[in-house]
């Protein structure tokens, strides 16, 4: 246990230079309380510091990655090299296609197209969250939606932007939506086009969502 008056080291008096009075005053209380010495409480500052702008810094240089660890620039392209995906990847991928984008999502655009209540739309697309959430981060829930929207569906790299959305298909069925459900359709249905795209070309994705989705497709056919 660290007990006595806080020390600061040689090295660490050239940072204290820079500090207010206030500020040392402060940090002192804090090393004591603490059970550490002013040179550590320092250093700490000053790593969370850094850590934080090369955060930014990563960030501003298109740094950004996705649940599967792939890298995309500014513009959203993917960094990360592209690899071949074997014949019966290519084929779990066509079947992948067919079940969540050409089947499960057209039939509920087709719906919207046809005059379907918007409540209803909406707790619909909820549902397919949900499969989107299983297969991408093995997370059939509001979890799962979150990593899938954020990745993939411009305008809801924003956490708020994604909790608004939960929030108006949770309710979807008991008040009268507040969302464009057709420019949700639509980029749901670019954000799938891109996941896919993915898939096809990205070994860090493919070896998370496509024994995912072989398992699902097989629970459905039980």
């Amino acid at each position: 246990m660290y007990s006595g008056v806080a020390r600061v080291s040689k090295p660490m008096k050239l940072i204290a230079l820079r500090i207010s009075e206030e500020d040392k005053a402060r940090l002192e209380q804090l090393a004591e309380g603490g059970d550490m010495t002013v040179s550590r409480a320092l250093r700490e500052g000053a790593r969370l510091y850094l850590t934080e702008q090369r955060g930014k810094l990563h960030q501003a240089l298109g740094g950004e990655t996705t649940f599967h660890g792939l890298r995309r620039d500014k513009a959203g392209r993917t960094l990360t090299p592209a690899t071949e995906s074997t014949k019966g990847e290519a084929a779990t991928v066509r079947s992948l296609r067919r079940g969540l984008h050409e089947r499960a999502l057209a039939s509920i655009r087709e719906a919207w197209d046809q005059g379907a209540d918007a409540g209803v739309i909406l707790a619909a697309i909820g549902h397919w969250l949900d499969l989107v959430g299983h297969v991408y981060v093995a997370s059939p829930d509001e979890i799962g939606w979150s990593w899938f929207l954020r990745d993939y569906c411009p305008g809801y790299e924003d956490t708020g932007a994604r909790k608004a959305l939960r929030e108006q298909i949770r309710t979807s069925l008991l008040l009268e939506p507040q969302v464009d459900v057709g420019a949700l359709l639509h980029t749901l249905d670019g954000g799938m086009t891109r996941f896919l795209r993915d898939a096809e070309r990205q070994y860090l994705v493919r070896r998370a969502v496509l024994a995912q989705w072989k398992m699902l497709e097989e629970g459905a056919a039980e």
